[in-house]
């Protein structure tokens, strides 16, 4: 019997569904909306990326076992986690070794493919991090799915690069 197909989302289609979660939140005119109202729809962004990242986690690793340790949970997040969605991998990983990680993307696709509308509105790098904050729901989802709790924050440097820095919370 052969092997089922592999189902994919074409790239597109999974950018413009991101795009429009962002628009469906804060509205067409990005221009008027508050700072309450910016971080209003930050929460809400990344809690649709942590419901996807957590459900995408347990997709790709039903068949594996469990990871023994937090950085294998990272390093499998920025190697096959990001690939499986992305189809690259994080460009950069570091860590201090007591908990925090640094995991930067140079070329997220998702803010390349925004960025040339972005330039042209006022507040180009506050709408930049609303759209990273799905992929920080993703990390924070996939890395919910190992029962590693952490919060991720992102600084959006040049478009479309940005930075997702992991702090895992001790388990007590």
């Amino acid at each position: 019997m052969a092997a089922a197909p592999h189902k994919e989302v074409a790239e597109t289609c999974f950018s413009y569904l991101q795009m429009e979660l962002v628009e469906l939140v804060i509205g067409s005119d990005v221009s008027s909306v508050s700072t309450v109202e910016l971080q209003r729809a930050s929460r809400k962004i990344e809690a649709v990326g942590f419901q996807v990242g957590q459900r995408l986690a347990e997709r790709y690793t039903k068949d594996t076992p469990r990871f023994a340790e937090t950085i294998d949970v990272i390093k499998f997040i920025c190697k096959d986690f990001w690939f499986e969605i992305y189809r690259k991998q994080i460009d950069r990983l570091q860590t201090n070794n007591r908990g925090v990680f640094m995991l930067q993307d140079n070329r997220n696709r998702l803010l390349a493919r925004c960025s040339p509308s972005l330039e042209r509105r006022g507040n180009a790098k506050q709408v930049a991090a609303l759209y990273a904050r799905f992929p920080a729901g993703l990390i924070r989802g996939a890395l919910s799915c190992f029962n590693v709790t952490a919060s991720v924050s992102i600084e959006v440097g040049e478009l479309p690069s940005c930075e997702f820095t992991v702090k895992v919370q001790e388990s007590k």
